[in-house]
């Protein structure tokens, strides 16, 4: 290795990145871009719940639980006194769901055998069971707000308290936002690098290297220093944004963040290196990089959906997407904090995967003409 060549290719890279203002893009507008989409746009939080609520007869218990309702952020309640009118609701998709209160409902509740109805349209099971779960949670409040102080019911000193760590507010965009900045680490690394190098194969510029003393592994190292670099830039750009756009917490060390995301950032790199080096080609090497880094991280990390959820054969799949490791990785580091067990276990991972693909990029460059590569 020789300090002043990687220091000449690697302003020569600079001067060539440059004059590709897509490539400024990538690295800076995508950030920004994926952000806003994925923050403000896709949220998990169910908010804005059409509920009827039937009943029969008015009374100051109903009331309650009506007002308990309309004063919730989370619901928009329409009242019906016939249950057919809120069966036809349901199926037209007036109302996601039905709060059915019996006869003289006030009455049952004194006695302590006040049994309610709760009808959700189960098209989508999962956002099914969380209105279940909401309006479960808020019936039970307004009921326990109707009892007298000397009431008895089958709840009577029984007292649930609710508490969230790691993320108090409950907002989704807390999950969401890390797992944002894996994407976007996944494409700047390894689809910008997969096309820069495949550029260089299409326009020939790789034969006018051959001739030079440069080495494959000083070539390798000139066309990743810029690239990490813009990385990093993206990568603050989003911890600016998750901060003080999302507001979402961070609780560990910025210097260990920064360590597993240039780990996770070179390993993704050298992904492109290995795709572009086998490819030749941008059309082909840009395919490849969203097949190989870009959906993997997005339906087999954990960002979306939960690992322990899926089937055996997949959950032991995961452990093949490097993804997978910084996804836990920053999840953990900036909801709860420095936890060893978890940076040390997820960063063998991603040092593990790095090695290796480091080896196949080298090993898929020699520096010849033949054995397709440098």
């Amino acid at each position: 290795m020789n300090l002043r060549r990687i220091i000449a290719l690697t302003a020569k890279e600079r001067k060539q990145m440059m004059r590709e203002p897509s490539n400024i893009a990538v690295g800076i507008l995508l950030p920004i871009m994926m952000l806003l989409i994925f923050g403000y746009g896709m949220t998990m939080d169910i908010r804005n719940i059409d509920l009827a609520i039937v009943h029969h007869g008015q009374s100051p218990a109903v009331s309650n639980v009506i007002a308990h309702f309309n004063n919730s952020k989370y619901f928009s309640v329409d009242v019906y006194h016939s249950t057919l009118e809120a069966e036809e609701a349901i199926r037209s998709h007036h109302a996601d769901a039905a709060l059915f209160l019996p006869d003289d409902f006030e009455a049952h509740l004194l006695k302590g055998d006040a049994s309610v109805q709760i009808v959700s349209n189960a098209t989508n099971a999962s956002i099914a069971r969380i209105y279940e779960n909401s309006i479960r949670t808020v019936f039970m409040q307004a009921a326990a707000a109707a009892l007298p102080p000397s009431g008895t019911t089958s709840n009577a000193g029984v007292r649930v308290i609710n508490r969230l760590w790691f993320n108090e507010k409950n907002d989704s965009r807390c999950f969401m936002v890390p797992g944002v900045i894996v994407l976007i680490m996944s494409l700047i690394g390894c689809m910008l690098t997969a096309l820069q190098m495949a550029k260089e194969y299409e326009h020939g510029n790789m034969e006018s290297m051959f001739v030079t003393p440069m080495t494959s592994g000083e070539i390798l190292i000139a066309k990743m220093i810029n690239n990490y670099i813009l990385g990093m830039i993206g990568l603050g750009i989003s911890l600016i944004a998750a901060r003080w756009l999302f507001d979402v917490p961070f609780r560990g060390s910025l210097l260990i963040l920064l360590i597993g995301a240039s780990m996770f950032l070179i390993l993704q790199m050298s992904v492109g290196l290995v795709i572009s080096s086998v490819t030749k080609s941008q059309f082909i090497s840009c395919q490849l990089s969203l097949f190989i880094s870009f959906l993997p991280v997005m339906m087999l990390s954990g960002f979306l959906w939960e690992i322990p959820n899926m089937p055996d054969a997949v959950q032991y799949f995961t452990y093949l997407v490097p993804g997978r490791y910084f996804v836990d990785f920053m999840q953990s580091i900036m909801l709860v904090g420095n936890v060893w067990s978890n940076i040390l276990t997820n960063m063998a991972g991603m040092v593990i995967f790095t090695l290796i693909l480091l080896i196949l990029a080298k090993l898929k460059n020699p520096k010849r003409l033949t054995g397709g590569g440098i």
